[in-house]
């Protein structure tokens, strides 16, 4: 794109293109680097997209977006340490170290649409900035920024509705949750995640069109889910969550009306938010452990009453539980596998005879079991003490390990 397609599109859209004072700090160097590159050989190029959004907002962006004119093979010749993946849309993946920037080309809404298993329609068609512009969700993400230049382009008013604290769409929301109903879920998160008010337009076109979420794969939605929680801002998320009624559609057991359980469930997304915030690895099996904690405990206890023993019986409670989620929305089952192994490890944790401690103490899953039996201590589920000898136990050298098992004693 040259400086005369620039100046046309000024005139066009009346767009706003101005020096801005960015906090370059915040902006990566290989981002900057990657920029120059593209320069040097006669191409635009711009960070774009949550990186400048986050830095507009005082926040520290994770991930770097480059947009530019070339192309994805004109990316790669340009850069050894690259590789072209997607399907949807091809894009580069330029490597530095561990790191990598996702370099992609100016895209437009494509002329024959095609409609991938996903439900996603594919558009590996090239545009223009402009075009690239107009075909991105919410305002807050269609910014440009050169960090050359020190110009930013801002097509759709980004800068004014993150001043305001509001998220808006481009376009009009009912066509463009058309077009992909994924973005209902997007709209909650990036409200949750950046405490955006959600534009009364897009909260009347969510109303209207979220059965559509019905229409998508499960696989694709588990992702984005998942990234409602996982991200740090699970609480804000769940609010929302329950708020536009999506519960009874993947987790009907958010809308328990148990105190206890409501609290458990409280607590399981604060702790995970802490551990987002302290840089913490997040599992959605843990999560999810938690979200049907009081279904599994309920049919436990139930079936405890004609169980030959606690284990079978929630071993059969487990069963059920999935099954039934199952039929309302399908746990991948690698995560499945995990949820499940974090709850039948739960009555070992009671078993305090010097084999069975070791034994449990090795097991993949333990670290995870542990946490949610200290969140199950922390509500009183559990004998009181076991929670605290299991702390001391996990801290303990091997010597003071041994007095503690020689002197199981709880209080």
């Amino acid at each position: 794109m040259k400086s005369k397609f620039i100046d046309a599109v000024k005139q066009s859209v009346k767009s706003l293109f101005y020096p801005q004072k960015i906090d370059e700090t915040k902006i990566s160097k290989h981002a900057i680097e990657i920029i120059k590159v593209l320069k040097k050989n006669n191409y635009e190029a711009y960070i774009v997209g949550g990186a400048i959004r986050d830095i507009l907002m005082n926040k520290n962006p994770k991930d770097f977006d480059i947009a530019t004119d070339a192309t994805p093979e004109q990316i790669k010749l340009l850069f050894r340490r690259s590789r072209i993946i997607g399907r949807r849309f091809k894009l580069v993946h330029v490597m530095d170290g561990r790191g990598i920037i996702e370099v992609s080309t100016f895209r437009a809404k494509p002329h024959n649409k095609e409609v991938m298993r996903n439900g996603v329609t594919k558009d590996n068609e090239y545009g223009t900035l402009k075009e690239d512009a107009e075909r991105r969700d919410f305002t807050c993400n269609s910014i440009y920024y050169n960090p050359l230049t020190k110009v930013l382009i801002d097509l759709y008013g980004g800068v004014k509705d993150i001043r305001a604290k509001k998220l808006a769409m481009i376009g009009d929301p009912k066509k463009r949750f058309d077009e992909d109903s994924v973005r209902i879920l997007r709209a909650i998160r990036f409200s949750a995640k950046l405490n955006l008010t959600i534009d009364k337009n897009i909260l009347e076109a969510i109303e209207s069109k979220k059965s559509q979420l019905q229409s998508i794969p499960y696989s694709r939605l588990f992702d984005e889910i998942m990234k409602l929680f996982l991200t740090g801002h699970a609480l804000q998320s769940f609010d929302l969550f329950k708020r536009f009624n999506l519960s009874k559609y993947y987790f009907p057991s958010f809308e328990s009306k148990n105190p206890k359980a409501q609290s458990f469930l409280l607590k399981g997304l604060s702790d995970t938010d802490d551990r987002v915030r302290a840089n913490k690895s997040v599992n959605p099996g843990f999560l999810l452990a938690v979200f049907l904690w009081s279904d599994v405990k309920k049919l436990w206890e139930e079936r405890n009453k004609t169980s030959i023993n606690t284990t079978v019986a929630l071993h059969d409670a487990i069963d059920l539980v999935l099954a039934k989620q199952s039929k309302v929305f399908p746990i991948q089952k690698r995560v499945g596998v995990t949820m499940s192994e974090i709850w039948r490890l739960q009555p070992r944790f009671s078993k305090l005879h010097p084999k069975r401690i070791y034994r449990l103490l090795g097991h993949p899953r333990f670290r995870a079991a542990y946490d949610f039996m200290l969140l199950r201590d922390h509500h009183e589920e559990i004998e009181f003490g076991l929670g605290k000898w299991w702390t001391n136990f996990i801290v303990a050298d091997e010597h003071t390990k041994s007095i503690l098992v020689k002197n199981i004693k709880l209080k």
